[in-house]
């Protein structure tokens, strides 16, 4: 009973949420305000009213492309910094390399608006402000060392016997990296890619100095935060929604390669 009490509660925190979320975005007016009355469980009259008028402005379309052109643009450049990195603190016996993988995660203990005004005011010196490229490779800051870190107890975890193997079976070092470790890793430098994908979907601090009066290129934070005080309150609830199911599609997308243990039983 306890282990079944205990399933109930995680389920109904995790879902909750979710089905509030769903439940304000379809709700009509009169379930919403209803003078008093308790707000019911599910809509009186479900409407799809909200994402019509939603998807019927123009400008939604444009910051939703944003959202997803700098979050894409951040995994690729993070990964094609972050994994030669992580290959080589995972696979050599570098002196300090504890230490030094330390320090890089510990970047990231400082709060982000704490560092957002170095930033900005750097980026602004070399004109890279209200600029897709400054907000990519803003994204890419925050989420280096995370990646880095993630990829590095990736590649440590791959046995040594495997890649000797490899070696004197006649494969060079590329070849034992592209063909054996790098697919080895790909659980490892999933989870890194799906947590690179949520910290750029979701940032607002750095989006928001960086995009400062360029509402051309702001993002899905940046819009939802500009309709904060908007009426109905069903149609923040759908935004709301539209931000979350890029995520989970993408999760979808890699969650093949979420699979622990694939190296598990390949040393002969």
């Amino acid at each position: 009973m306890l282990w079944f009490t205990g399933i109930i509660c995680a389920l109904v925190i995790v879902i909750g949420p979710v089905y509030l979320l769903l439940k304000y975005s379809v709700s009509d007016i009169n379930s919403i305000n209803t003078g008093g009355n308790p707000v019911p469980m599910w809509p009186y009259n479900p409407t799809l009213q909200a994402y019509v008028y939603l998807f019927s402005d123009s400008h939604f379309y444009q910051v939703l492309l944003n959202s997803v052109v700098i979050s894409l643009f951040t995994i690729a450049l993070g990964m094609i910094l972050g994994i030669p990195a992580s290959y080589v603190l995972g696979r050599y016996k570098l002196p300090g390399r504890k230490v030094l993988l330390l320090m890089i995660i510990s970047v990231r203990l400082f709060p982000d608006i704490a560092s957002v005004i170095p930033v900005v005011e750097f980026f602004i010196k070399i004109g890279m402000h209200q600029t897709y490229l400054g907000v990519i490779l803003a994204h890419t800051l925050l989420a280096l060392p995370y990646i880095i870190f993630i990829g590095a107890g990736a590649f440590e975890s791959i046995p040594d016997d495997l890649e000797g193997q490899a070696i004197i079976l006649g494969a060079n070092r590329f070849q034992t990296f592209f063909k054996l470790l790098f697919p080895l890793a790909m659980p490892g430098l999933a989870a890194a890619a799906i947590y690179t994908f949520l910290l750029s979907w979701d940032e607002f601090i750095f989006s928001y100095f960086l995009m400062l009066g360029k509402q051309e290129i702001y993002t899905l934070t940046l819009y939802l935060n500009g309709i904060k005080y908007a009426e109905p309150q069903n149609l923040l609830a759908a935004i709301s929604v539209c931000l979350s199911i890029p995520v989970i599609a993408f999760s979808f997308m890699v969650q093949k390669y979420m699979v622990a243990g694939i190296s598990a039983g390949s040393v002969k």
